[in-house]
């Protein structure tokens, strides 16, 4: 019953992208949904996005192993992208870019250093999560069923890569809401359910051991904000959600779906740390593997018919995660580099839209021999976009608000090359790694120091040839 339940939500979720394909008539559709996105369906496609296949078995875990001070990984980043979007949110959509590297070109003037070297840094952590994705998909149908997760990670490849490929961003929203209905559901009745079968929250909350009440925990002040530094200055650029606010019908839209998402997300994940406590309230003795606490809850508390649509809440935040990636890292490498770079622009929109299908479809499978055949290389890729996209947020924000475009290019490139190697160095030493919990901070701060000196140089030179009024 529970595998017949799930064949019906696959079912479901390829009706439902390539439906919603027929709405993808050019590559402006395909990159960013033709900017007619409302509200209610950003909210879905930001939390159905934010929340994938670690978060709802992951979360469980921290919230049985720690606590409440599980929290501060949980909401780390729901309060950088809300930063993100109430700081420059507006000044982002009214330039009317299709990316990242979009904006800072628009600025300071095209140059392939600064459309390639972002899309490139940014792309490399959103591989790694989506082949992340791949793995759980593969691991989920292997508790279920016992088949070999090299089979689960096909079908899932199969699936999101398929309605993805045909429909672009249009699809991956759409296909968003549907699975954003079952992740919400799912995880607030697993939540309602595994609580009071602990005996309810109070219940829970006394029989926790003192450790877990303080939201410090017991890693101590310096390590917290360490980590939150770290955690926030690698998730301000994650582009997932600079293109969701991209595809809003206006800058208000955008921005209060992307807030309003975020704190679903939040919620939501609050819920899943609360179902690890209650899980720890009824077995404190240790469980075998803590992250299974949410699929193993859905099959013990529940008829297994019900059990199958919580079931496909885990797939739902499995696909919705590994299509946005998809679907982001497309619009970076096939419009910065395939089609500003390689083509220098001069494609049809005919010819561009059959083309970031392709792309589409090469990453796709990429990512996926990569997760199966060489998953050593997807440390690197994590690695690598952990400490090379915090050094992009000083080139961003100067884009943002250096409306006249003074400081000049060479120093956002320098500024990107040097913190990168900075970043390498602090990572790679040994006695430099454990100062600044790794390369993320050093790299960050090397960045801002040369946008900043650029910024003091420019002010003394008038004949600024970046102008962006003078290009306009």
């Amino acid at each position: 019953m529970i595998i017949a339940i799930m064949i019906f939500f696959i079912v479901a979720n390829l009706a439902v992208g390539f439906w919603s394909a027929k709405k993808t008539k050019n590559s402006e559709s395909y990159m960013l949904g033709d900017r007619k996105m409302g509200t209610g369906v950003l909210v879905f496609a930001t939390f159905a996005t934010s929340i994938g296949a670690g978060d709802v078995l992951g979360y469980p875990a921290l919230g049985y192993l720690q606590g409440w001070s599980s929290l501060h990984f949980i909401l780390a980043m729901p309060v950088v992208i809300i930063i993100m979007a109430l700081t420059v949110g507006r000044r982002y959509y009214e330039l009317k870019v299709t990316t990242i590297s979009d904006l800072i070109c628009k600025v300071y003037g095209e140059n392939k250093y600064l459309r390639v070297i972002p899309s490139i840094c940014i792309s490399l952590g959103m591989l790694s999560w989506l082949a992340a994705q791949y793995s759980a998909f593969g691991k989920t149908l292997n508790l279920l069923t016992g088949a070999d997760p090299l089979i689960g990670m096909l079908i899932g490849a199969a699936l999101f890569i398929s309605y993805t490929v045909v429909g672009g961003l249009v699809s991956v929203i759409l296909t968003d809401v549907l699975q954003g209905v079952f992740l919400a559901v799912g995880i607030l009745a697993v939540f309602i359910a595994v609580t009071m079968n602990a005996g309810g929250f109070v219940a829970v909350q006394t029989a926790l051991p003192e450790s877990y009440m303080t939201f410090m925990g017991p890693v101590g002040t310096i390590t917290i904000l360490m980590f939150w530094l770290n955690k926030g200055l690698s998730r301000f650029t994650n582009f997932t959600y600079w293109q969701r606010l991209g595809s809003a019908k206006d800058a208000k839209t955008g921005i209060r779906g992307i807030i309003l998402g975020m704190i679903v997300t939040g919620l939501l994940g609050v819920a899943l740390a609360l179902i690890g406590m209650a899980a720890y309230k009824i077995n404190p003795a240790g469980m075998a593997d803590p992250e299974m606490i949410f699929a193993e809850y859905s099959v013990t508390l529940f008829p297994k018919w019900v059990a199958g649509f919580f079931l496909g809440a885990l797939w739902a935040a499995i696909l919705s995660s590994a299509a946005g990636f998809l679907n982001s890292s497309t619009t970076l490498l096939g419009h910065d580099l395939w089609f500003k770079v390689i083509k220098k622009g001069k494609r049809s929109d005919t010819a561009l839209l059959k083309d970031l299908r392709i792309i589409t479809l090469v990453i796709g499978v990429g990512t996926l021999l990569i997760a199966w055949l060489v998953p050593s290389v997807l440390g690197l890729f994590i690695w690598a976009g952990v400490w090379l996209t915090p050094p992009l947020i000083p080139v961003l924000c100067a884009a943002i608000f250096d409306r006249k475009g003074r400081i000049s290019k060479n120093f956002h490139i320098a500024s990107m090359v040097i913190s990168g190697i900075v970043g390498v160095i602090f990572e790679m030493a040994p006695s430099l790694k454990p100062l600044l919990s790794g390369g993320t901070i050093p790299a960050f701060t090397t960045s801002l120091v040369i946008i900043l000196i650029g910024a003091i140089v420019s002010s003394f030179n008038k004949n600024h040839p970046n102008n962006i009024n003078t290009q306009q």
